[in-house]
């Protein structure tokens, strides 16, 4: 590889995997940190790389929050033939191009994870970027009735797939109290009819 070309991928590398991907607060650097993770794991010429350039590979915590979400094996197999091909060979242009492919794609693969999250145990995804902003606190799970709570989540996994990848994550949370709030007048905390078991 030439001098120049070395300088234009370290170039690429500091700017596409240190952007944001580690601690994504975007639908699209979400999707960029779950497909590079799974693709550093399934094929070791893209894990090497991406380590060499400070991408952090799976701690313990964030392996048993992965390993929690039933649908994630789904999510690489939304990567076209060819770039998967060009992936198993180690080649940087298509790390680059899985970056840039898993960013516009951000909605619809956090709809893929999101349902999974919502209901993780706190435990697993308290200390995750990203993920714990779409998780539904264990407390308002126990509180709300149930039928409510997967109408609501259903609405919230359709409206992510079509959202543009620079969307920020919603606090799960936050959006919980508030559209329970303006549809009924109830706040999970607090009023305990309308809302809880």
């Amino acid at each position: 590889m030439s001098n120049e070309m070395k300088v234009i991928m370290e170039n690429w590398r500091k700017h596409t995997i240190k952007e944001d991907v580690q601690n994504p607060t975007t639908w699209g650097e979400l999707s960029q940190k779950i497909m590079l993770t799974l693709a550093a794991e399934k094929w070791p010429r893209v894990g090497k790389s991406l380590a060499k350039f400070g991408f952090k590979l799976l701690t313990a915590a964030a392996r048993q929050a992965f390993d929690a979400i039933e649908s994630l094996e789904d999510v690489l197999d939304v990567i076209p033939d060819d770039l998967q091909q060009s992936l198993e060979q180690g080649s940087e242009e298509a790390i680059k191009k899985l970056s840039d492919f898993a960013k516009e794609k951000g909605g619809p693969i956090g709809s893929f994870v999101v349902d999974d999250l919502m209901g993780m145990d706190d435990s697993l995804t308290k200390n995750l970027a990203g993920f714990s902003a779409l998780n539904i606190e264990d407390e308002y799970e126990k509180l709300i009735n149930k039928d409510i709570l997967k109408k609501w989540a259903k609405n919230i996994i359709m409206n992510a797939k079509n959202v543009p990848p620079d969307t920020p994550l919603p606090n799960l949370n936050q959006k919980l109290e508030d559209d329970l709030q303006s549809a009924i007048g109830a706040h999970p905390d607090t009023d305990k009819q309308d809302i809880r078991n």
